[in-house]
């Protein structure tokens, strides 16, 4: 009976531990307000915006502006200290269609977060898409999306535009 119940607190505990890791980047694909732990995604190659309908929301996401030099700005936090709430980006992809079906690597991150923060917390995130890239979709047929995964493996989408100044 004893190891019935440390195996089920050892599992439970574990559980615990796996849903308390989370970070995400803003302003995040389909999330108004304020970002909170449960907007977090878990990205993968299937599904790089995670479970988030990118068709409901590509249009109404707050849509960072891309700066001439095709550098942007975003921020990243986390929910919980240590490598599970990493705010360091270990991979960072984008669609120019922003349909969410044509991912490729490439865009280079230039100011990254903490590895494995010490304290929760917020870092600014600097991307540079590459070179050539034309976003175009959207409405406004100047959009593109880009799936950012942490060390922790989490992550999200964010919309950006790219004006024609």
């Amino acid at each position: 009976m004893f190891a019935k119940t440390a195996l089920a607190a050892a599992v439970f505990l574990g559980l615990s531990l796996q849903v308390s890791a989370h970070a995400g980047i803003t302003p995040a694909l389909g999330v108004t307000g304020t970002f909170i732990r449960a907007n977090v995604q878990r990205p993968s190659a299937a599904a790089p915006c995670g479970t988030i309908n990118i068709a409901a929301n590509i249009n109404n996401s707050t849509a960072i502006p891309v700066n001439p030099d095709g550098t942007f700005g975003a921020t990243i936090t986390d929910f919980n200290a240590g490598l599970d709430g990493s705010r360091e980006i270990a991979s960072v992809s984008v669609d120019p269609t922003a349909t969410g079906t044509d991912f490729s690597t490439g865009p280079t991150v230039l100011t990254n977060g903490d590895r494995v923060p010490t304290v929760v917390g917020s870092q600014p995130l600097v991307v540079q898409l590459p070179t050539g890239t034309v976003c175009t979709g959207g409405l406004s047929g100047d959009l593109c999306l880009v799936s950012f995964v942490t060390a922790g493996n989490f992550g999200n989408c964010v919309v950006v535009q790219q004006t024609s100044d």
